[in-house]
């Protein structure tokens, strides 16, 4: 009887003496992996940060503490490709991270439909910057492409790059995100064998929610069922088209506030939790941002204007956020 307790406990303890590297191995093929935990903390060290994985979460901190600042995300989402346009536009929104010192990079979707372009893309961000790179599936990648890609790159170094859609959880100095990686509706993919989130992986973010120690904000490519059209989820001629599960985790673990960058449409917008639009640059006690997408290619956004690339800063003050805009520059004709 000894001897059965005796090996039972050690099973048990190789089982939880996990690295991350193992981690990522055996959730590569999946959308979203679980809320889940291995211990001791696998900690690595690179360029001024400290990341601390323990499987359903990593606790990122910068090496030297920084002085007293409200926590800020630089947002991205849509990037597509990396032709000499979009790679411009790009850079300029990192410039503005930086000149911010975010402190992370949400990198919100719609990243490349191509596993070359993730490829290329990810080393490009990689390289570009050493502050972490916060990334999910949208609705135009494969999930099991886009973690095959992070994971190559981390493999050759870029350990800023951070799986949100295997990760769950990101404990940042004064902001938690919680990902989900995907999309709700099959008709939005692009690809057959796209990621669809299912409820257990909402149920989750619950979970995720609940751990943590700062304000929430959920990282979701779209967004949840909102009304009227100027909510996030309004599409013309399809009317609003987020997810009532969004919806209701919103309200059942209290979020509030999201980043949501699927509907082109709605880009460069703020609203409360129902739709109603937010005046950026003032803080608000319920958030939910869409930052468009980063490419440059014209788009029409609901407001009437054209968008030429868009990004966004959101800034966490405690119990209240606020937002800004960045919009990229109308080519000058040839």
């Amino acid at each position: 009887m000894r001897l059965i307790l005796t090996t039972t406990l050690l099973l048990s303890a190789l089982a939880h003496a996990e690295d991350f590297a193992a981690w990522e191995e055996r959730y590569q093929f999946d959308c979203n992996g679980p809320f889940e935990h291995f211990s001791p903390a696998d900690v690595k060290e690179r360029a001024g940060w400290r990341f601390e994985h323990t499987g359903g979460t990593v606790k990122v901190r910068r090496s030297t503490p920084r002085a007293a600042k409200k926590p800020t995300l630089g947002l991205l989402s849509g990037i597509k490709d990396l032709e000499p346009e979009t790679k411009a536009m790009v850079d300029t929104f990192l410039a503005a991270f930086e000149k911010a010192d975010v402190d992370a990079i949400v990198i919100g979707g719609d990243t490349s439909s191509e596993p070359e372009g993730l490829d290329q893309i990810l080393e490009y961000l990689g390289k570009a910057t050493n502050r972490p790179l916060l990334i999910i599936a949208g609705n135009m990648e494969r999930g099991a492409a886009l973690n095959y890609a992070i994971l190559k790159q981390r493999k050759a170094g870029a350990l800023h790059l951070l799986n949100l859609d295997v990760i769950r959880r990101y404990d940042g100095d004064g902001v938690d995100l919680i990902g989900l990686g995907g999309y709700h509706d099959k008709a939005y993919l692009h690809l057959a064998g796209g990621c669809i989130y299912k409820d257990k992986d909402v149920d989750a973010l619950e979970r995720a929610a609940a751990a943590a120690d700062d304000a929430v904000v959920l990282l979701s490519h779209g967004p949840p069922r909102q009304k009227g059209q100027q909510a996030l989820d309004y599409v013309p001629g399809a009317d609003n088209v987020g997810d009532p599960r969004l919806a209701a985790l919103l309200q059942k673990a209290k979020i509030s506030f999201g980043i949501h960058g699927h509907i082109l449409e709605a880009g460069a917008r703020g609203t409360d939790v129902g739709g109603k639009p937010l005046p950026p640059k003032k803080l608000h006690p319920a958030l939910f941002v869409d930052q468009g997408t980063a490419n440059p290619l014209p788009w029409k956004l609901n407001d009437g204007t054209t968008a030429y690339g868009l990004a966004a800063l959101l800034t966490v003050d405690g119990k209240k956020a606020s937002y800004e805009v960045l919009r990229g520059a109308k080519p000058q004709n040839p």
